[in-house]
């Protein structure tokens, strides 16, 4: 931060950027390590400017992502990826839209969206998109963490999208958050924060029955359904860690026994918690 004048009164501002939950994060990496912590919560947009590296989404859906090319990460889903060569990387992260013209262009693109299952692929980043993180990569690292800083860059960001990519280019990009109505928004958003299927029609201000036709009309199955699917896609995601126990998956996800879990992975994997864990360590 030594080129940031003033720094007591920049990091004293009630506007200080303290955490990256949402905003912008440039990293450095180095080739073998891993990145698994960005949180579920919010949609993340991955800048590789540097290096090469792996992408891993729920499901195992994977992808390389090279120099100069980027990939959405759509909230709820479980990611993690693997540096195979250092790695310069930026990170956005960001829930809701600021400005009306990015709103309106997601609103045109959903009208237009193709129903066909979306390929999990890169799109490239060029000019002036590169000068663009350049200069965001330059006031990170002089220490500009100003709240407003990250807002502005967001609008900016979407403004060179429209202007710079293509049509087909933008919806190959934001694909996954294109046709995401507010309820199934609200679903992705608060799902992982209760322990029920009724603590969930509680938040959403709807009857319970109300709530289950309307989540049965978008998801195409039942409430219970679904969330017990999307558990089991975070669970196999994260056993994938070779650092994760059978242990810290049954503590975050809720489990209050071994009985429980055993009965769980019977269910959605069928095989006990233990050979669901040699299974996903298994070399491919």
């Amino acid at each position: 931060m030594e080129n940031l004048f003033y720094l007591e009164e920049h990091t004293s501002c009630y506007k200080y950027k303290s955490d990256y939950e949402t905003g912008f994060k440039y990293m450095k990496l180095k080739a073998g390590t891993s990145i698994k912590t960005i949180s579920t919560s919010y949609n993340h947009i991955l800048f590789l400017r540097e290096g090469l590296m792996t992408v891993s989404c729920n499901e195992n859906i994977s992808c390389h992502l090279q120099q100069e090319e980027c990939i959405l990460i759509p909230r709820s889903e479980a990611m993690r990826c693997e540096i195979l060569q250092e790695a310069s990387l930026m990170v956005m992260s960001f829930d809701v839209l600021h400005s009306i013209c990015d709103k309106a262009m997601l609103h045109l693109y959903r009208s237009h969206v193709s129903k066909s299952k979306h390929s999990f692929t890169p799109v490239p980043v060029r000019y002036p998109m590169s000068a663009f993180l350049d200069l965001l990569a330059t006031y990170l690292n002089c220490g500009i963490e100003c709240e407003h800083l990250h807002e502005i860059k967001q609008k900016e960001f979407f403004l060179v999208l429209r202007r710079c990519y293509s049509k087909d280019e933008i919806q190959s990009l934001l694909y996954p958050i294109l046709g995401i109505s507010d309820f199934k928004n609200f679903i992705l958003q608060n799902y992982r924060r209760v322990d029920n299927v009724s603590d969930l029609a509680d938040m959403s201000g709807m009857g319970r029955t109300a709530f289950d036709c309307k989540f049965r009309e978008v998801f195409d199955m039942s409430t219970r359904q679904w969330m017990l699917k999307r558990t089991a896609a975070h669970i196999r995601h994260k056993i994938m860690d070779p650092e994760v126990t059978i242990k810290d998956i049954m503590k975050e996800f809720k489990f209050n026994s071994a009985t429980h879990f055993n009965r769980f992975c019977k269910q959605q994997f069928n095989c006990t918690p233990g050979e669901l864990l040699k299974r996903s360590r298994i070399p491919k």
